[in-house]
């Protein structure tokens, strides 16, 4: 267990001392702070299109998350960030983005007359609204096939849970345009489209499931479409989410779903801008179903409030999944902090999909015990308060690594 902090700590980091954070990618944008060396670094997405490589980044400065770019020069650790971004295991709403946002014509159209364009489709995209983004983009696209417009409606098509449709508006546009990010993001679509057989449909109140009539009977769906709606309804109450479009959520069996996304053996399930649940042979909605549909549900909800560190995802998932910490679980986690070898909260990282089953334990039951204190220390404040003001976050974590001993 030596290594467990290690295996951790892969984020990136500032490289310099007072390395200027700018508004954008240019050396006479305006300085916005100034970060101290090994400050640990968030990596929003890469920009393509000028002179050095510019990465969209996020870091705490006096308690507070600020944003703004950084140059490759003055970031260690981006092989990790670069290698991981071409090889995760799976994909989500912000890689998809940032292949969009690789682009070389993005910078320039993001600065002219489609900025207000791009900038609401993609907020729209990334507040769980796609088929709205949809309707956005299509009338400016009847005008011109611009490339930097078809990736982006690619992209709202596959969060509508219309791949087919996605692979049709990237291939346009990798034809005006050749971008090696969008071409990766072609290929895993188009395996993961092949390798799903889910085309049965019910839809909801807040969620359409979609899922292998071969595999789970009609019955079961109808059971799983009804708790899911139920998590729903239950996580937003708590937490202030809204679904203005409904969720999608697709069940397929086990071997149908490690084809598809090719995860760790312990996943038992997955987030991706859509929920998704493998179903063991013989399984029916048993209680690790119900705790795994309430987990994603909890991720889709929060997702719409925003980016969110990975333990506080993962720990409010678990809690309101109905997860408990075992005591032996809890002792392990008392002793690996007195002899330092569990990071600090932020240092868990977004991307757990890599972990081995021992070392996935250890990061789902400290991000459980970090919201469990959470609850404990700030109940007043609630969780529903903390989603509407993140700038609180970076205290309360602090102050949570604290009570964890880390």
């Amino acid at each position: 267990m030596a290594v467990l902090l290690s295996l951790f700590l892969m984020a990136a980091a500032v490289k310099e001392d007072r390395a200027p954070l700018r508004a954008g990618c240019t050396a006479d944008a305006e300085v916005v702070a100034t970060l101290p060396g090994a400050a640990p670094l968030t990596i929003r997405y890469a920009l393509a299109g000028g002179n050095t490589p510019c990465y969209k980044v996020a870091a705490e400065v006096d308690g507070k998350t600020v944003e703004g770019y950084l140059p490759a020069r003055l970031i260690q650790g981006l092989d990790e960030f670069e290698n991981g971004r071409r090889e995760a295991a799976w994909l989500d709403t912000a890689q998809v983005m940032g292949a969009v946002r690789a682009s070389q014509g993005y910078p320039s159209l993001a600065a002219g007359p489609g900025a207000r364009l791009v900038s609401q489709a993609a907020q729209l995209i990334e507040t769980s609204q796609p088929g709205k983004a949809l309707r956005l983009l299509e009338p400016e696209l009847q005008k011109r096939r611009d490339p930097v417009l078809l990736a982006l409606a690619g992209v709202a098509a596959w969060r509508a849970d219309e791949p087919r449709r996605a692979l049709d508006y990237w291939r346009s546009s990798l034809e005006i345009a050749p971008n090696p990010d969008l071409d990766r993001l072609y290929s895993r679509v188009e395996r993961e489209m092949k390798g799903d057989q889910s085309t049965e449909k019910l839809y909801g109140l807040r969620i359409v499931l979609r899922y292998d009539a071969g595999t789970v009977p009609a019955e079961t769906a109808r059971q799983m479409l009804a708790v899911l709606d139920d998590a729903f309804t239950r996580v937003s109450d708590e937490v202030g989410c809204n679904a203005e479009e409904r969720i999608v959520a697709i069940v397929q069996s086990r071997e149908a779903y490690r084809k598809t996304i090719d995860v760790a053996e312990w996943n038992g399930g997955q987030y991706d801008g859509r929920i998704r649940i493998p179903l063991f042979e013989g399984q029916g909605m048993d209680g690790a179903m119900r705790r795994a549909l309430a987990h994603e549900t909890t991720h889709a909800c929060l997702s719409m409030l925003g980016r969110w560190p990975a333990w506080l995802q993962e720990g409010l998932a678990q809690k309101f999944a109905g997860d408990t910490i075992a005591p032996a679980m809890r002792q392990k986690l008392a002793e690996q902090a007195r002899q330092g070898k569990l990071p600090k909260l932020s240092g868990l990282g977004q991307d757990w999909s890599r972990l081995d089953t021992e070392h996935a334990e250890v990061a789902y039951a400290l991000s459980l015990a970090a919201v469990e204190l959470f609850y404990q220390y700030y109940r007043e404040l609630g969780i529903r308060n903390l989603a509407h003001h993140p700038d609180q976050l970076a205290p309360i974590t602090a102050d949570l690594d604290l009570r964890l001993g880390l």
